[in-house]
């Protein structure tokens, strides 16, 4: 084949290099790698958990912004294992991010932070949970489960918002603060499974409302083979009967309108501290958000385990507390055993404490209903993403979930946070780095004493430099020169 002679002989192409690459393109490409890889603080960390291609695939980001939903999302959680930290020191550590990654950081105002989180969707938050639920899903055993039944408590709490006029109006402040003086609360009810310590699902509603009304809400959270427990604010007729029209168990505590009129030889006796009962259905249901047409369905009787069981109260006195089953066999289900695992359903209690005073979360500073609600769904995602990983620390070994403290898991996430960059090209030592990290985790063996009585009292006295507000701001009047105050102005 003919060939033309070269241009200059004697001298090799390769000097000419390569084509020239806009620099729009490079920077492009750049930018592209740093948010796929540069957050590899919390990223790597619970990328077995969240894979980062899976959140990037996910996310409904279309234009180039400082803030897609991925860096949004991992800079919030960030804030919210920080003790709730502000949006400001969120906004530092995306600068980190940039700056690690030879970029131009984006400026210290948190206005466009701020925005990005009103922008975070729904969809996004949804690919997350199930991405949680599934690896959680996947690591299930046996031991977890009680007698073949996964134990789920429900039960409810309050978070305070910030006193904004659109906060009071969905969620106004208790009766008992004057106007301009108190703060929004927000109630909530959770469903905790207590095999994995995962927030399963929850709902929202005003403080003032019943806890039972959020049961409603949250039928479709049980499924076949679960055991509800509640306390005696979710023992009625109505809830009983609709966990049981789904193959649901329950163990809840006698209502006290019930445990008045008691009599304990009514029934038929099982054991000492044991007997089968029959309820019969209302003629109507008194205070239930069921309808008629699903109360009519409900059986006209249900036969129902009634236990005893005697031990201290906060008091440190006897007491003796009432229990009410739909687990009727006695040999299946002893009822020393039913008793052990009714006081499980303080777990939840402990639980909500974890969140809202170990995390910070007891008030949301936010100023509208909206950004309260996904602030809850992302404490939610936050709180199961630390008890995934303390799932995935205990595989495989003797220790009990609840064994792992939860303040110290935290500390080991925020202390290790910064040890994984530069590692998402080298899965040997990333994978080193967190053997370690399970390792630290597993470390942090809480001491349990059971049956451990402390009063609940406060040591620290509260500072008295300030008055008390008894009046809106714009009506206040503050005694000027005192620096102790004893009475309210």
């Amino acid at each position: 084949m003919k060939q033309k002679a070269p241009f200059l002989p004697g001298i090799s192409s390769q000097l000419s290099g390569r084509r020239p690459r806009r620099q729009i393109e490079a920077l492009r490409l750049l930018r592209d790698q740093i948010l796929s890889s540069s957050i590899c603080d919390y990223g790597q960390l619970f990328h077995r958990i969240l894979p980062i291609e899976g959140l990037e695939q996910s996310q409904q980001t279309r234009r180039k912004r400082c803030y897609p939903e991925v860096v949004t999302f991992w800079a919030w959680i960030s804030q919210l294992l920080e003790r709730n930290a502000s949006c400001h020191q969120a906004v530092t550590l995306v600068q980190n991010w940039y700056h690690e990654g030879g970029l131009a950081a984006p400026a210290f105002n948190t206005s466009s932070y701020c925005r990005a989180r009103v922008r975070l969707s729904e969809a996004f938050l949804d690919h997350v949970a199930e991405s949680v639920s599934s690896f959680v899903e996947s690591r299930a055993e046996a031991h977890h489960l009680w007698r073949g039944l996964r134990l789920k408590a429900i039960d409810g709490t309050s978070i305070r918002l910030m006193d904004t006029t659109q906060n009071q109006k969905e969620y106004p402040q208790p009766s008992r603060q004057k106007p301009g003086c108190g703060f929004p609360v927000m109630g909530v009810v959770g469903v905790l499974d207590l095999a994995s310590g995962q927030l399963t699902d929850y709902v929202t509603c005003r403080h003032q409302e019943h806890d039972s009304v959020g049961f409603f809400q949250l039928r479709e959270s049980f499924s076949k083979g679960d055991l509800v427990i509640g306390d005696r604010a979710f023992c009625s007729y109505a809830m009983l009967g609709n966990l049981l029209e789904k193959d649901v168990h329950s163990l809840m505590r006698l209502h006290q309108a019930r445990e008045k009129k008691l009599s304990w030889k009514q029934g038929k006796k099982i054991d000492e501290n044991s007997r089968i009962v029959v309820w019969k259905k209302p003629s109507a249901p008194p205070g239930s958000r069921m309808t008629k047409t699903e109360w009519d369905t409900l059986p006209d009787t249900l036969t129902l385990r009634l236990v005893r069981s005697s031990g201290n109260g906060r008091d440190g006195r006897k007491r003796t507390i009432y229990l009410i089953t739909t687990l009727l066999d006695p040999e299946a289900y002893p009822t020393e055993e039913i008793t052990a695992v009714y006081a499980e359903r303080w777990k939840i209690e402990v639980k909500f404490r974890d969140i809202k005073t170990t995390m910070g979360l007891d008030e949301f500073r936010v100023k509208s209903p909206e950004m309260a609600h996904k602030t809850l769904r992302m404490m939610q995602l936050c709180y199961n993403l630390i008890k995934a990983l303390q799932l995935e620390s205990i595989r495989g070994e003797a220790i009990v979930m609840d064994e792992l403290g939860f303040q110290g898991t935290i500390n080991v996430i925020n202390e290790f946070r910064s040890s994984f960059r530069n590692l998402q090209d080298k899965p040997i030592l990333l994978a080193r780095k967190l053997r370690e990290i399970e390792s630290r985790i597993t470390e942090r063996i809480l001491r349990l004493r059971p049956n451990r009585h402390e009063p609940r009292a406060l040591k620290l006295r509260p500072n008295s430099g300030y008055q008390l507000l008894t009046k809106p701001r714009g009506e206040f009047v503050e005694i000027p020169h005192r620096t102790r105050y004893k009475k309210a102005a």
